[in-house]
């Protein structure tokens, strides 16, 4: 069979979901592929699409899980309409042979409406979504791509021996590792990351702890607000901004990573998987209304192998996080010996290996 030129991708929401297909994405470009994203108005997706030329189909379809009647009843209108928009828009009904590959979240459930190639999954977190889940009860993708060993393991339990597990690792790019360079009486460089669209938890919680060590000037921080937070956690800081830099999203991820010695951050896989690609430590607080509890279950990965910390949203959480802080401040070498052991781990090029095994489908 000729291996195809057009290929769908589906993704859209939060960027743990867009920024791996975005990476996908650029390889399919790279190669010469005609691309149709499939994405929500909520994400980033449009903007992505509009910046790399990728012809972009919008629908309607949003989470259910754990909401009422009525408006599980307008997800159910709003998927059936989504299919009717992707029928429409993508002219499925040509003799193409084209590949599809959905992201996880609910917009991947595009994917039932589609039967002019095989269907590939890329699950981020260690726990897949109930999309996912899905998919693969239902015999609809034909391979999946595990961001985790732990992702691959959960599939496993379903008993599919005809779809493929591969543990491709989750899409980052290629990102520089980070170098055991920290001198002990330099201020400790914090790095703080709430995810694309931010954490209130960490954007009202860390500049009150970080407060006494940004005045004794032995921190230095780098605070990602989301968007629409800056202003807030910029008053927040507002007395110690030589020290200090703010921004809704970087952009530049690669150079904040290779600047801090610690992240403190959300534990989406994306997040997981970046800290492991630059050989960063971080200091995790998994969101607590998390869906299946998967960002702890993503930390817990690391800290397993002793390559990072976890802290709970809690009461304690302000004391656990300043002692915890000041004890690495005290002894660096528990930087050092996170990032050993972090060191350990693969790393994997994912968007290749994506790539190769969707082509090897057509051979």
């Amino acid at each position: 069979m000729v291996n195809p030129k057009n290929i769908y991708i589906v993704a859209g929401g939060t960027g743990g979901h867009v920024f791996p297909a975005k990476r996908v994405a650029q390889k399919y470009l790279e190669k010469g592929f005609m691309i149709n994203w499939i994405g929500t108005s909520r994400g980033p997706e449009k903007k992505i699409c509009k910046e790399l030329g990728i012809n972009f189909i919008q629908v309607p379809l949003y989470g259910f899980r754990g909401k009422g009647f009525f408006t599980k009843l307008k997800a159910l209108l709003a998927f059936f309409l989504s299919g009717l928009i992707f029928i429409f828009k993508s002219n499925i009904f040509n003799r193409l042979n084209s590949p599809m590959i959905v992201f996880g979240g609910y917009v991947s459930l595009i994917a039932f409406f589609y039967f002019r190639g095989p269907v590939f999954l890329q699950e981020q977190n260690t726990i897949p979504g109930s999309v996912s889940r899905l998919l693969i009860s239902t015999n609809k993708v034909s391979k999946i791509f595990c961001g985790f060993e732990t992702t691959k393991n959960f599939f496993k339990k379903y008993n599919k021996n005809f779809i493929d597990l591969v543990n491709t690792g989750n899409p980052v790019g290629k990102i520089k590792e980070k170098e055991n360079n920290i001198l002990d009486s330099s201020p400790l460089k914090i790095l703080i990351l709430g995810g694309s669209q931010g954490s209130m938890f960490l954007n009202e919680s860390v500049p009150e702890i970080l407060e006494e060590l940004l005045e004794k000037k032995i921190v230095k921080v780098k605070h990602q607000t989301g968007f629409k937070n800056e202003a807030k956690v910029l008053n927040a800081y507002s007395a110690y901004l030589e020290n200090v830099t703010i921004q809704e999203f970087i952009s530049d991820i690669e150079s904040s990573y290779l600047w801090a010695d610690i992240v403190i951050c959300r534990s989406g896989a994306l997040t997981v998987s970046e800290i492991i690609a630059s050989r960063s430590v971080g200091i995790f607080v998994p969101i607590k209304t998390s869906i299946d509890d998967h960002q702890k279950e993503n930390a817990n990965y690391l800290k397993s192998l002793n390559a990072s910390w976890i802290l709970e949203e809690s009461d304690s959480f302000n004391n656990e996080l300043r002692n915890l802080i000041s004890e690495i401040i005290d002894n660096r070498n528990l930087i050092h010996e996170k990032r050993r052991n972090i060191r350990l781990i693969e790393i994997k090029d994912a968007e290749s290996t994506i790539f190769n095994e969707v082509n090897a489908w057509y051979k």
